[in-house]
């Protein structure tokens, strides 16, 4: 019986470890991003640490491909992850007067590796397939001294998984989803993770790196029906 009762402990302590590192954006990590937006430690799971450079979260969104950011386990860095804010038109949307049937066109742009030169891209790991977890966040700005606040927990909106090539030119994705949150209130923001699944090997080095990623969502406007009664 005390084997059972064990057995059943295990299981369930297992069941929310699994719960809890599904979803690694929460409310007060997303406070912590508006207070300090350029600067956003907890949007990555590690970063190389190494004297003289940055491989922090402000070096994937700065628009300079000399730049990266390096996740710092060892190996290499399966299931490391890094998130990014989603801009766009879609953030007038409001969950008070109802969003669940709006269509959102999301785009992601990554730059894979480390682009500085050829060297430093084939010396170090490159991303081969990721997972991308979209969140809702609603959110509102205080005229005080709150500033911009999440009104609650992320909602996980959409997951998929994408592979990348090999290169150091731009790559691109699409993707077409509709807000799911049940949140009494608040605009809706987005955010996008993305979680690395396999990698191409470095020839030098374990470290894996993305450059840049970026990402933009726009509300997809209705067709209006023609009148087919006309005169």
């Amino acid at each position: 019986m005390k084997k059972r009762i064990i057995s059943t402990c295990i299981f369930f302590i297992a069941l929310f470890m699994y719960a809890d590192d599904k979803q690694v954006l929460t409310k007060k990590n997303v406070n912590d991003h508006w207070n300090d937006i350029a600067f956003w430690d907890h949007g990555i799971s590690s970063k190389l640490v190494e004297q003289g450079y940055n491989y922090a979260w402000e070096s994937i969104c700065d628009d300079d491909l000399t730049t990266a950011w390096v996740e710092g386990v060892k190996g290499n860095g399966i299931g490391e992850w890094v998130i990014v804010d989603v801009d766009g038109n879609y953030q007038y949307l409001n969950y008070e007067k109802g969003i669940s049937d709006k269509k959102l066109n999301i785009q992601l742009k990554i730059n894979n590796g480390f682009c500085k030169n050829e060297l430093t891209y084939k010396n170090n790991n490159r991303v081969k397939k990721a997972k991308l977890t979209f969140y809702e966040v609603p959110l509102i700005a205080y005229e005080d001294y709150r500033g911009t606040q999440s009104l609650e927990e992320p909602y996980i909106m959409h997951e998929s998984e994408i592979v990348l090539e090999d290169t150091m030119n731009q790559q691109d994705f699409s993707f077409t989803c509709s807000p799911k949150a049940p949140f009494p209130e608040g605009s809706l923001y987005l955010y996008v993770q993305l979680t690395i699944l396999d990698v191409y090997p470095g020839e030098k080095y374990q470290d894996t790196c993305i450059s840049e990623i970026s990402a933009n969502a726009e509300v997809i406007k209705e067709k209006k029906l023609e009148n087919k009664n006309k005169a």
